[in-house]
């Protein structure tokens, strides 16, 4: 069930490459094939791929990393079966990796869940999106507190980035609000005021801090060069009419001037937002 989520973790955490990516998705495939000759107490584990419960995952790296040290007399060594992957450590790292990213697809999961869920006053789900991250000790084991903290820290902003995206594209049916294109791949979830501005930060997971853009109409937008007026039509930044006449200038943006965007159905931008938004620019 988790097989391809897992595997878009890994590749989006993992900037050194794919390597690591590709070893970690082997090494429990592999795992399951290891209970598949000998399950132990663990046959509820042989579709690795099913199990949600981060605890469950924990009883099998200890019990992994047992019977790593019986070397070739584990039942788990055989000529299908690599014994590099369960002696050099490969299968416990994945199991470790992989319980991390259950905590952090659960947390996500539980707030686009509570976005959907949402039916009071739309100013009161801002704090309901604010869930604690719940590392376990043992996956911060041999980290200094404050190192942890930071870790879990670091961890936390990252998750909360994916949510308000989640959130903003389901909001926007992952459509971009101001050319109607429809592929995610290209599309953003842009902040109105922006994560790192203190004026945001109560409001960093609010879907009506939130647009759909395609990623050019993205990047003008964070840098003030286009905004949206109070009712929601494009403005263009003095920037944008005193310097730049191209061709390409005009189609992709003074063409666009005084359009209205596309509306989702509730969580409009909020007014008070876009007034910040327009401050920080010229226009």
């Amino acid at each position: 069930m988790h097989k391809s989520d897992f595997t878009n973790y890994l590749y989006s955490t993992n900037a050194e490459g794919s390597g690591k990516a590709t070893s970690y998705i082997r090494a429990l495939d592999l795992v399951s094939e290891m209970l598949s000759v000998e399950s132990y107490e663990f046959p509820d584990c042989i579709n690795i791929w099913l199990i949600e419960s981060v605890d469950r995952i924990h009883e099998l790296q200890d019990f992994v990393i047992r019977e790593a040290k019986k070397g070739k007399s584990s039942p788990w060594v055989s000529d299908s079966i690599p014994v590099s992957y369960l002696r050099d450590g490969f299968c416990s790292a994945a199991l470790s990796s992989y319980q991390e990213f259950i905590i952090e697809h659960q947390h996500t999961k539980a707030q686009l869940e509570t976005f959907e869920s949402h039916t009071g006053d739309e100013s009161e789900l801002a704090p309901k999106l604010e869930r604690k991250l719940n590392y376990p000790k043992w996956l911060l084991e041999g980290l200094e507190p404050k190192e942890g903290r930071d870790v879990v820290r670091a961890v936390k902003t990252r998750l909360d980035q994916r949510a308000f995206s989640n959130i903003v594209f389901k909001n926007y049916n992952s459509t971009c609000c101001i050319t109607g294109l429809d592929i995610s791949s290209v599309n953003r979830a842009s902040h109105i005021i922006g994560w790192a501005d203190p004026q945001g930060k109560k409001i960093r997971l609010e879907p009506r801090n939130g647009l759909c853009l395609s990623a050019t109409y993205d990047a003008a937008f964070d840098k003030h060069l286009i905004s949206l007026d109070d009712d929601y039509r494009i403005i263009l930044s003095k920037e944008i009419k005193d310097h730049y006449s191209s061709q390409s200038v005009q189609a992709y943006f003074r063409s666009k001037e005084g359009d209205a965007i596309t509306l989702p159905d509730s969580y409009l931008p909020k007014p008070e937002y876009l007034e910040v938004h327009r401050s920080k620019g010229v226009f």
